[in-house]
């Protein structure tokens, strides 16, 4: 073996995978990137084949091998952090049965109102630390159950991405306890499946994989894995965690009042805690951090960057001919028509519910809204908009936060929303926060690594290895006072738009 130590952390997202290497010390040392999209069947459907993650997992780790000096042997072990709330059904063979329905997947709509009869919102938050709502696997397991019975009794299992993950590459079907908490059937204080949930929702516990660390070693890579990635037989595969518990490790939080902003295609909001907490609104959940001696308040995230995606694609033709003959990125190009616009995009709000609403409340029926267009308007207004929603859905969370007892005092942005200067502005303005951004963004691999490094023995803890792989740039984002100001106005009046539309999401939602 090298005498040179290395792990790998791969970031499985829902619109790619990033593997990043890491040597022992903490170093970035490499990174690779694998691009696949999602299926929108339907409105408020959304789902991906499982062999796009296998796939895009070993075509990056084969890179980052091919490219390290000191040869597969150097590589000790590799872990994931994985996109939480999908739901996958898997034959006696543990090979899947049909797409996975994925995180922004709104589809179990029925199902959850259903459970929501034999078990109020209020004891499944208490008994799972999360809410009765359909984003959950528990109910996307159900409407295979209700929808599609062929299939669910062929199923012998139903895992998340990330059990699917820690399979593919170790043979060995494992969930750690974050992942498990977003099928909404774990107990997050003891980290076991809930009889009482299992019970309510009529299901086999045997469908469930079993709940272990997400810092355990279940085994080595398999040879197949082996052979498709370079990496050694030897390498060891530690179980890892969700994408936003692995990004919030990524970026170094752990302190009381320290606050993640994860902005990806969707904007997990987190907050570490050494006990357990209860939201009284339910908006912000509890689930169990990535690393095993903590919890973490979470709001699992409404599309954001998902939106922003769609505004460039859909409204940015242009900008995307620019960048693919090489003129620079499209969102910067787009955010620089924004910046020229005031704070509160003269008085246009948009809704950021493109996919449902996690804020200002939990609400599946919830859709896209502009409001406030007039002829004075332009695209870059639009723009805007877009960037402000976020923001004021990020408020909303703080707030929540603040009212479980957790007071937040600063914000750390990772992701790939944390590249642009103007997002990050508005949300310190909107917010009245400060805002940091880590030397690399992209935390959530860098979360996964951490728990390799811990699993493979390179550290005793996490918090002795996120001391040593994260660190910070220098400017910090303050709040300008005079935009805060007006940002109060333009948040009240979001506040007030989202009430006005809900009768209108509800009845659309019966039909």
């Amino acid at each position: 073996m090298s005498a040179e130590a290395y792990v790998i952390g791969c970031d499985v997202g829902s619109q790619g995978t990033n593997a990043a290497l890491y040597a022992a010390d903490g170093t970035l040392v490499d990174t690779a990137y694998e691009p696949y999209d999602v299926d929108f069947p339907r409105p408020g459907w959304a789902e991906q084949p499982a062999h796009l993650w296998e796939d895009a997992i070993r075509r990056s780790c084969r890179q980052l091998v091919g490219r390290l000096d000191g040869g597969a042997d150097a590589v000790r072990a590799i872990s994931f952090g994985s996109q939480l709330d999908g739901q996958l059904p898997l034959d006696a063979n543990r090979a899947p049965l049909r797409p996975c329905l994925i995180w922004m997947d709104r589809r179990a709509e029925t199902q959850a109102r259903a459970l929501a009869e034999r078990i109020s919102p209020e004891r499944f938050y208490e008994l799972s630390g999360a809410n009765l709502d359909s984003s959950h696997g528990v109910f996307k397991v159900l409407w295979v159950r209700d929808r599609e019975p062929e299939i669910f009794e062929r199923a012998r299992h139903f895992v998340t991405p990330g059990t699917y993950a820690v399979l593919s590459a170790s043979g060995e079907m494992v969930v750690d306890a974050s992942n498990a908490s977003s099928v909404a059937l774990l107990d997050p204080r003891t980290r076991q499946w809930s009889d009482e949930l299992l019970g309510a929702a009529a299901l086999d516990p045997a469908l469930m994989a079993p709940v272990v660390p997400s810092t355990e070693p279940v085994g080595t890579v398999t040879e197949e894995f082996a052979a498709a990635t370079g990496l050694a037989r030897a390498t060891l595969v530690v179980v890892g965690c969700g994408d936003e518990m692995a990004a919030t490790l990524g970026a170094g939080v752990r302190s009381e009042g320290e606050v993640c902003d994860v902005v990806g295609t969707a904007e997990p909001v987190c907050a570490s805690s050494a006990e357990p907490h209860a939201d009284r609104t339910m908006l912000v959940e509890c689930h169990p951090h990535g690393d095993p001696d903590a919890w973490l308040m979470e709001n699992p995230g409404f599309v954001s960057g998902g939106n922003l995606r769609w505004f460039r694609d859909q409204l940015g033709g242009l900008e995307r001919a620019v960048e693919l003959a090489g003129g620079g990125d499209a969102y910067d190009l787009l955010c620089r028509e924004a910046s020229h616009v005031p704070p509160g995009a003269d008085g246009l709000v948009f809704l950021p519910c493109m996919q449902g609403a996690m804020a200002p409340e939990w609400n599946g029926a919830a859709r896209g809204v502009f409001f406030g267009l007039t002829l004075a308007h332009t695209r870059a207004h639009l723009m805007r908009a877009v960037l402000e929603g976020s923001a004021y859905a990020l408020r909303d969370i703080l707030e929540a936060m603040g009212g479980s007892g957790l007071e937040p005092r600063r914000l750390t942005i990772v992701g790939g929303g944390a590249k642009g200067p103007l997002w990050r502005q508005i949300k310190a303005d909107v917010t009245g926060l400060p805002v940091r951004v880590p030397q690399s963004v992209e935390t959530t691999a860098a979360g996964a690594a951490i728990l390799a490094a811990v699993g493979a023995g390179l550290y005793p803890s996490c918090a002795e290895a996120a001391g040593r792989f994260v660190s910070y740039r220098p400017e910090v984002h303050e709040p300008d006072p005079e935009a805060r100001s007006v940002y109060d106005g333009a948040y009240a009046l979001y506040r007030d738009v989202y009430a006005a539309a809900k009768p209108v999401f509800e009845r659309h939602a019966q039909r």
